[in-house]
């Protein structure tokens, strides 16, 4: 039996196409799949998970994962220089395995912040007394 002509073409087109795009989703695949693996931890000790409760899950922590990730990448390679090429699998990971933790996350940053602002605003306060003395 002749082998179809379309194979060919099928062929030729998925390696123009991996060479052509290859480099700019390449990080992004990395991310996914870090993302997925550190998104299976949570997901195994869920209590009672539907198979469409779960696809959800996975979709929202890989869709934080690429966000948070392209951004931090973004932001420590203009600032600092650091590559980012470098960190990506790694904070994709932990944002994965961090799951439906991010309630004491963003708590303790919370706290952070205001405790940082108490000691502006107290530095501020014993600057503004010295003045009037």
């Amino acid at each position: 039996m002749a082998e179809p002509t379309s194979t060919a073409a099928g062929v030729t087109l998925t390696v123009f196409l991996t060479a052509l795009l290859g480099p700019f989703f390449g990080p992004y695949a990395v991310i996914v799949m870090c993302a997925l693996l550190g998104a299976m931890w949570p997901l195994s000790v869920m209590p009672s998970t539907t198979r469409a409760s779960g696809a959800f899950f996975l979709l929202r922590i890989v869709s934080t994962a690429v966000v948070l990730t392209t951004s931090a990448a973004w932001y420590l390679e203009t600032s600092y220089g650091f590559p980012a090429v470098h960190g990506m699998a790694v904070v994709a990971f932990f944002i994965g395995a961090l799951g439906n933790g991010w309630g004491p996350v963003l708590s303790a940053l919370r706290q952070g912040i205001a405790a940082a602002a108490k000691g502006i605003g107290a530095a501020a306060s014993a600057v503004s007394d010295k003045e009037q003395r």
